[in-house]
This record gives C-alpha cells, structure tokens and sequence, in this order.
C-alpha cells in the first residue's frame, strides 16, 4: 500500500513536517519525490463559534388573503382600419387581457391597464353583378388597450405594508467640544421587505357596437357600401380580485409549551418587527 509514514514516502522520499495553529495558514507540508513536490494542503483553517438567537412566536402559514373583490366598467372607443376594404363585417371574437393591477401602497387607489384582442373576420369585393357580390373571407387580429384608475373599497382584510424608517445618525464632539468630529459617526439603517399586492383577473364582459360612418355605395346595389375604417364602441365588465400574502399567527400570549414568548398583539409587534425595536428586544437581550 502506497502512503506516507513518519515523514517517509514509500515511493521513495521525505516530506516536510509542519504544524498547524488554532486559526490561520498551516505550515508547509510538501511531499518530496524525486525533486517534484505534492502541492496539496489545506490552505487556511478557522473554527467558528456560534452564533446566538432567540425564537419568536412562529406563524402557522402564509398564505394569499383576500383583500377585495370589486367590478369595473370601463369604457372605450377606438378607430379600427382594416387591411382591406369590406362591405360586412361577419364575426368578431373578444378577450380581455391586463398588463397591470398596480395598488398604490397607503391609498384606496388601483391602476388597472390591459387590451381588447378582437379577431375580426370580414368579408371584402371580388366582384359585382346586377344582384349580388362575390367576396372573400379576410381575417384580421387588432389590441384595443386601455387604461383606468379605479377607488376601491377593502371588503376582505386590509393590506399588510410598512415603509423604511429613515436612517439613523450619531454624531460625537471632537476634542475641543467645540463642534462635531467630522472624522466619526454611528450610522443605523432600516429595512422592511413587504409581500406585494397582486390581481386576479376573474371574468370579463364586452359589449361593443361598430358603426360604419364613410361608406362608399357598390355599384348600383341598394344599401351596400364598402369600407376600410370603422368606429368601435365598446363596454367592457371586468371582476377583480386583490390578493396579498399575509402570515397566519396562532395564539402566543406569554410562553407557549415550546417555550416562544409573544406580545398582546401578536399581529402589529410581529408584522413590524424593525419599526417598533422588536429586534432588540427579542434578539439583543437575555432574559
């Protein structure tokens, strides 16, 4: 069995001993064969200790909770050119997209974006005789966006937000104390991270009506006119949910079985814990 016993190699050669300290880089220790040394080693060593905590009354879940639910109506009116003139217009398919459902944090606000995708299908002129038309099936897809600013009214629970503090600073007289030592300062910051609002988009309604105004008679066919743009109407029903992560908290008053110690109000002291020194005072203390 190849190895190294008692400083020897067995291939044929001795190997520097060293000896190591508590912290810090370990001695050389190379394996000499032949003239080529083994460069393997351990570098650099640290035994760490540990470091203290102090549990807090622990939350049962987090979970999505409803904020509101509400309905819009929104209303839009827009001028659609067709890639080919028509003279009927056959079927239009319509959905409801939103690109955002920004609540703004501290109001009763919600910013609500989002398009109609209509898929028209029309009919355009080949050709005319003295009782009818000939025509074609076109296909034609179109966004209809919109945008709107909505009041709403919180029917489930209220949103869970807390902004940063404002850093902290100390300042310290210089040797003098005749003024400030520029040369020193204790600094404190803040920093609260908080689940975001988000938007379900629930079920839409759209109600449109397209009214042709510039139409061109074909031919001598009575109430026919042929078109490229026409006007589209449209009253669209949209059911919104709001939604937040919010952390369930069962009963903590004093110490539980597992030996956590929670506050009277167990949502408020744990759901701000930078705001109101709860860091201190459930991590920097002994009790």
């Amino acid at each position: 069995m190849e190895g190294c016993k008692s400083g020897f190699c067995e291939k044929g050669g001795y190997f520097n001993q060293g000896v190591g300290s508590d912290k810090g880089s370990i001695a050389e220790g190379k394996v000499v064969d032949g003239g080529n040394s083994c460069e393997g080693n351990v570098v650099k060593y640290e035994t760490l200790t540990e470091a203290g905590n102090k549990p807090i009354c622990p939350g049962m879940f987090k979970v999505p909770v409803v904020l509101s639910e509400f309905v819009i109506q929104i209303d839009v009116e827009s001028k659609i050119r067709l890639n080919c003139p028509s003279y009927e217009i056959k079927r239009i398919e319509k959905q409801v997209f939103l690109t955002q459902a920004r609540y703004i944090a501290g109001t009763d606000k919600v910013f609500i974006g989002g398009y109609i995708r209509k898929n028209i299908e029309y009919a355009s002129k080949h050709c005319t005789s003295r009782h009818g038309i000939s025509g074609v099936i076109n296909d034609q897809t179109v966004q209809v966006p919109f945008q709107v600013a909505t009041r709403i009214k919180f029917n489930g629970k209220k949103p869970i937000i807390f902004p940063n503090r404002q850093p902290n600073e100390v300042r310290y007289f210089d040797q003098c104390r005749l003024g400030k030592d520029i040369r020193e300062a204790d600094r404190a910051s803040y920093e609260v991270f908080n689940e975001p609002v988000y938007a379900e988009l629930l079920w839409s309604e759209v109600y449109d009506a397209d009214i042709d105004d510039k139409g061109k008679p074909i031919d001598c066919l009575p109430n026919e006119e042929e078109f490229q743009e026409f006007i589209d109407k449209s009253v669209v029903y949209i059911g919104i949910k709001l939604l937040q992560k919010q952390q369930i908290y069962k009963p903590c008053y004093g110490k539980d079985d597992k030996g956590f110690e929670g506050p009277e109000d167990n949502e408020h002291f744990y759901s701000n814990p930078g705001f109101n020194g709860i860091m201190s005072q459930t991590i920097g203390e002994d009790k």
